[in-house]
């Protein structure tokens, strides 16, 4: 599948199917899955023996194109779900994380005057923002919160065991 941006901006969320991503002097935002719906397509895969990953194709020129960390809270709420469903363990988390990686081998692109950027996280406000609604629905208790408030800014190994240990105190 193909997707345009023309002149034009564009927000969504990368799918676990094969697609091709053409920006031209615009912008286009996408937001990695969380760590649940990785681990969640990882398995389905493995399960129907596949082992190709599906791949996505960035080209982009003269425009921006970023993909994005999901939010502490989009994490936790993701994590603490598929945990409280008995569909993962922590201990079957520990060993999926290695396998998954800040690196995704599934991304390629050609950007010419422009810009590309595979890892960035949310901004600050977003995560703010987002654990503090999350809160007050009650979705994410106050020691939760807290904890996940000290993985802002962090990446990789840091924001991993900040987000284990949030949904560590809910189990």
């Amino acid at each position: 599948m193909i997707q345009f941006c023309i002149m034009a901006g564009h927000e969504g969320r990368l799918r676990p199917e094969k697609k091709f991503y053409v920006t031209l002097m615009g912008a286009q935002e996408m937001t990695r899955p969380t760590l649940a719906k990785q681990i969640l397509e990882h398995r389905q895969r493995e399960k129907e023996g596949n082992v190709t990953v599906p791949r996505h194709y960035f080209l982009t020129i003269m425009g921006a194109t970023e993909i994005k960390a999901p939010t502490l809270a989009e994490e936790f709420l993701d994590m603490r779900e598929l945990i409280h469903q008995g569909v993962l363990t922590i201990e079957e988390w520990d060993r999926w994380l290695p396998r998954l990686g800040r690196t995704d081998p599934s991304i390629a692109s050609f950007t010419l005057m422009g810009a590309f950027s595979e890892w960035s996280l949310p901004p600050e406000s977003t995560e703010i923002d987002s654990i503090a609604l999350q809160r007050h629905l009650g979705n994410i208790p106050d020691h939760a919160g807290e904890l996940l408030q000290m993985g802002i800014g962090q990446r990789d190994s840091e924001r991993w065991a900040v987000l284990r240990r949030a949904v560590h105190t809910t189990v």
